[in-house]
């Protein structure tokens, strides 16, 4: 994780030389999430291009493989979620067998398994992973299809604003899926309820000190290795706002030597 503390003072510094800042909490944390937003689809970014290193031979294999490392920091947004018709909102929807309600932070699908009770539910004999499926038209053509229906045993899950799985039998499935980052404790548990913020306790009128409440703020869900990258992109949006040519030009210089 990053360190909400540390990603405050550094702009903080940079921001105002004498420390009194032109940045504030309230200013901070309504950059936080879509800062890391940003550096998320930049590390996602970053995984696809070492996968063209890789088809390229370009990229150096073994313990020094560049594509390795990323999809082990990868590894870190991938999550395993059974789901249930209990997870359905009653008041906007009624609930069927067959029809289960998204993560609120899934990212991006990687497989669904349908009919999944067990505890080991990809290897139970009841486990039967679905074909996927974005498009209402095809799901429609596959459904009128002799012999390409979908079956107990080769089950369709067909993606919109719900997921809904084809024949209307299943009623669980287990998901796995990459997650969006939220926020991490201090103790670096995830929180996926709260996104980073820095929220202070008490603040010197005379001095100006403040002191931050370590309870209710977050650090960001983020690897370590990317808190420039999180300092910069801050920079480059405090910038614009301020209108503050210094810091601007500090954050394009610096992404210009990245």
């Amino acid at each position: 994780m990053i360190s909400v503390i540390k990603v405050f003072n550094t702009l903080r510094d940079l921001c105002n030389e004498d420390q009194r800042g032109f940045i504030t909490p309230e200013v901070f944390n309504s950059f936080a999430q879509l800062v890391q937003e940003n550096v998320y689809e930049k590390m996602k970014s970053d995984l696809l291009n070492t996968v063209r290193l890789r088809k390229s031979n370009m990229d150096l294999g073994g313990i020094d493989s560049r594509h390795t490392d990323m999809k082990e920091v990868m590894s870190d947004y991938i999550r395993e979620e059974s789901l249930d018709n209990t997870s359905l909102t009653e008041a906007r929807f009624t609930p069927s067998e067959n029809v289960f309600e998204k993560p609120h932070d899934l990212d991006r699908i990687i497989s669904i398994h349908a009919d999944t009770d067990k505890e080991d539910l990809r290897s139970s004999a009841e486990s039967h992973q679905c074909d996927i499926v974005y498009d209402l038209e095809k799901a429609s053509m596959l459904m009128r299809s002799n012999l390409s229906s979908p079956t107990s045993s080769f089950p369709l899950a067909l993606i919109s604003d719900k997921i809904e799985v084809l024949p209307d039998s299943t009623s669980s499935i287990t998901l796995m899926y990459y997650r969006r980052p939220t926020s991490r404790l201090g103790n670096g548990d995830l929180d996926r309820d709260n996104y980073p913020a820095y929220v202070v306790s008490s603040f010197g009128q005379a001095n100006g000190v403040m002191v931050i409440d370590p309870n209710l703020s977050r650090n960001f869900d983020l690897p370590t290795d990317y808190q420039d990258e999180v300092i910069l992109e801050f920079a480059e949006m405090i910038g614009v706002r301020l209108r503050d040519p210094m810091i601007s030009a500090y954050a394009t210089q610096e992404q210009a030597q990245s």
